[in-house]
């Protein structure tokens, strides 16, 4: 729709106005309704959830849509020379610049990934929108072109929280276009945006100053990770739900916001990160990040990670449901895929290391049926005061043997520090773990 009513206005040269705006709540949140029921269903299975008993009981078995019109005008001053808009020619190699190091999270992902002529718009697009200038000239690109750009901006700065979409000009003499400019849609005014900069600086700093000193690069992960989770309730159809404003300022997002304000923390931690865009379940879009730690990438989707998903399900679990989920921490490309489908703006590098992964950090990734390991994961439980213990199993083949040993066999109350004698557990063989709460 948008390109045929770009294509009509360009031929009839009418003056028209062509407003983008970025993803906003309805399309989220219809897809978000559709993610709760398949969470819901998940709930419920947990719900279902078994209570193995000691005494000879055998237990029983878990945004994007854009429209406009477009504007072509007569009264530009000056003229506009032809460029070359994609700049196609130049495109960097995708293998090497997947492949390169340093601090891409100061100039932004999606920027390296443009070519040149791309990265010179880019940078324009990046200096007018936090000064709110009205009307910025541009070279001649089309308009497919320039919202290439412009998203790849908004995907690497989730400190321009209030910009949520832009006006696109095109100026024509007779059937000459003579050039082009753009005007950032802004959601609030330049008081409010200083005011809810400072709020949200000052929030991030309060956030970042109860990191533990000397976090490596997992545990700051880990960290922003478990805090956003606790602290952030998802909402559907909250206020501000497409930027970091309904996290830091108001404590409840949907998972853009969730995404945007991991990126953000990431960032001010000194973690390279990458927002993502792709599917979920049957084709509802989704959002999560993507961090580097140690030279290896990993995925983390902390609005997966969030039990509020589900808070609304009538689980009948009695509360057992666990506030973090784990299985979204730093995971490669083969655990997601069961899941997720990447379809981003740009590539994004691949994700192959499970050296950081949640599970494997926490020694709580299982490659054999290892009941020594088993016993040291429980007694590490008990200690830090955690109410359940998650087994990951690197197949199906471990994944049933220690099914076998811990449930059907009841091994695992050699393990439990239970007065009663039963035990509530989940299982779950799509994700290869089991989880018994304590």
């Amino acid at each position: 729709m948008k390109k045929l009513l770009a294509w009509l206005c360009f031929v009839s040269l009418l003056l028209t106005g062509c407003s983008v705006r970025l993803p906003d709540g309805a399309g989220m949140q219809e897809q978000a309704e559709e993610m709760m029921d398949s969470l819901t269903g998940a709930a419920q299975e947990i719900a279902g959830g078994s209570a193995l008993e000691s005494e000879d009981v055998a237990g029983t078995e878990t945004d994007t849509g854009q429209e406009g019109t477009f504007e072509a005008r007569e009264d530009m001053p000056g003229a506009g020379g032809e460029t070359d808009p994609a700049g196609e020619g130049d495109r960097p190699d995708e293998t090497d610049s997947l492949e390169q190091d340093g601090g891409f999270y100061e100039d932004g992902w999606a920027y390296t990934q443009l070519s040149a002529g791309e990265r010179q718009l880019y940078e324009v697009i990046l200096k007018a929108l936090p000064a709110c200038e009205p009307d910025v000239s541009v070279d001649l690109v089309e308009e497919e072109a320039f919202d290439r750009v412009f998203q790849c901006v908004m995907n690497d700065h989730p400190e321009i929280f209030y910009v949520d979409g832009y006006t696109f000009t095109r100026y024509t003499k007779g059937d000459q276009v003579m050039g082009n400019s753009f005007s950032g849609s802004y959601l609030y005014d330049r008081e409010e945006i200083a005011e809810r900069t400072g709020k949200i600086e000052e929030k991030a700093e309060e956030i970042l100053r109860g990191m533990p000193d000397g976090s490596d690069e997992y545990e700051k992960v880990k960290y922003i990770y478990e805090y956003l989770v606790a602290h952030t309730e998802y909402v559907r159809g909250c206020v501000d739900n497409q930027n970091i404003c309904s996290v830091f300022l108001n404590g409840e997002s949907v998972c853009q916001g969730y995404a945007k304000a991991a990126q953000y923390l990431f960032g001010k931690s000194g973690i390279a990160s990458i927002f993502v865009s792709g599917k979920v379940g049957d084709g509802e879009d989704h959002v999560w990040n993507l961090v580097r730690i140690n030279g290896a990438y990993y995925h983390v989707d902390i609005t997966w990670g969030d039990a509020s998903y589900v808070s609304g399900a009538e689980s009948g679990f009695d509360g057992k449901l666990p506030q973090i989920n784990y299985e979204y921490l730093c995971v490669p490309d083969s655990q997601l895929a069961r899941t997720h489908t990447i379809d981003n703006i740009v590539p994004v590098p691949v994700c192959d290391s499970m050296e950081a992964n949640y599970y494997v950090r926490e020694g709580a990734y299982f490659e054999t049926a290892d009941m020594e390991k088993a016993a040291a994961l429980f007694d590490k439980a008990y200690e830090d005061g955690t109410d359940y213990v998650t087994l990951k199993c690197a197949d199906s083949a471990v994944y049933k043997e220690m099914e076998e040993r811990l449930v059907e066999q009841q091994q695992v109350f050699r393990y439990l520090q239970t007065q009663d004698g039963t035990v509530a557990y989940t299982t779950n063989e799509e994700q290869l773990h089991l989880s018994f709460w304590l």
